[in-house]
């Protein structure tokens, strides 16, 4: 089912959901296909922020609190239509100096609420959260059912799991807390080297067609924004429709639900008429 009501999270995409699925040498590859591209690390440089806002189509921004751009770049984001996300830090493995606002393991559940909502108050415009860092703290259930408590009382707001270790339950603690979700299928940029740019967007793209839809995050690095200056194009050319991520979840769960039924044979409406063969 989809937890995000209609008025804000549907739009205009999902009547073609129920599209017709083509058959292809690989398998079925949807006619209608949606991706959402986050763009994470935002709110240290306002160049970099104003260059990736700028591109065209509906990407997703991820903005870290505390940082000098934070609200300039989330009004910036807004005022062109683009949607916004908290990029939330929290605890990882490694000892690296923490971010402004950073969650960690040795807050007491007062503690780590307030300091969650002064991250939420720092950004205006958000629609959705996802992890900066975190693969520590993402691992631990009682962390996670703090944040997934909180995110359930504002009204809407989705969580996005980064990733960062695949040891993480954080998708799973939301579920159970019905906070909409998704996790991240890929890094674009995981270096920024032009190769390893264009083998991630491919097969960004791939999973897209095999699945009908996709999650990435890239970063602000000027090498990454000159690939997606060029590459973005590509995404249409493909048939596959950028949307916020807000959107892309309620998507995801038609089309998984699409699937499910596909799977079981049901492809058509049930008929429960008294003249209904078979009833």
């Amino acid at each position: 089912m989809s937890y995000l009501n209609s008025a804000r999270s549907t739009g205009n995409y999902l009547p073609r959901l129920f599209g017709l699925l083509i058959l292809t040498a690989s398998g079925f590859a949807h006619a209608d296909k949606f991706a959402s591209l986050i763009i994470d690390d935002l709110g240290n440089s306002y160049e970099h922020g104003y260059d990736v806002i700028k591109l065209p189509g509906a990407l997703t921004f991820a903005i870290l609190p505390g940082t000098t751009y934070a609200r300039d770049l989330a009004r910036l984001a807004a005022k062109n239509h683009k949607e916004v996300m908290l990029h939330l830090p929290m605890q990882s493995i490694e000892h690296q100096k923490h971010s402004p606002g950073t969650l960690d393991l040795h807050m007491t559940r007062h503690e780590f609420i307030r300091q969650l909502r002064l991250n939420l108050s720092a950004v205006p415009y958000v629609r959705g959260v996802n992890n900066h860092m975190g693969s520590l703290l993402t691992r631990h259930p009682g962390h996670m059912t703090w944040l997934m408590d909180e995110l359930s009382r504002h009204g809407g707001l989705y969580f996005v799991d980064s990733k960062t270790t695949s040891k993480s339950i954080a998708d799973r603690i939301a579920i159970e807390h019905q906070v909409p979700n998704l996790s991240r299928d890929f890094f674009l940029d995981p270096d920024y080297d032009e190769q390893t740019l264009r083998r991630q967007f491919d097969l960004f793209i791939e999973k897209v067609n095999q699945r009908g839809y996709a999650l990435a995050i890239a970063h602000p690095h000027p090498n990454t924004i000159r690939f997606l200056k060029r590459n973005l194009k590509q995404l249409e050319q493909h048939g596959i429709t950028l949307i916020p991520v807000s959107k892309l979840i309620s998507t995801s769960e038609k089309i998984a639900e699409h699937n499910i039924n596909k799977q079981r044979g049901l492809h058509h409406a049930t008929c429960t008429r008294p003249a209904c063969p078979g009833l």
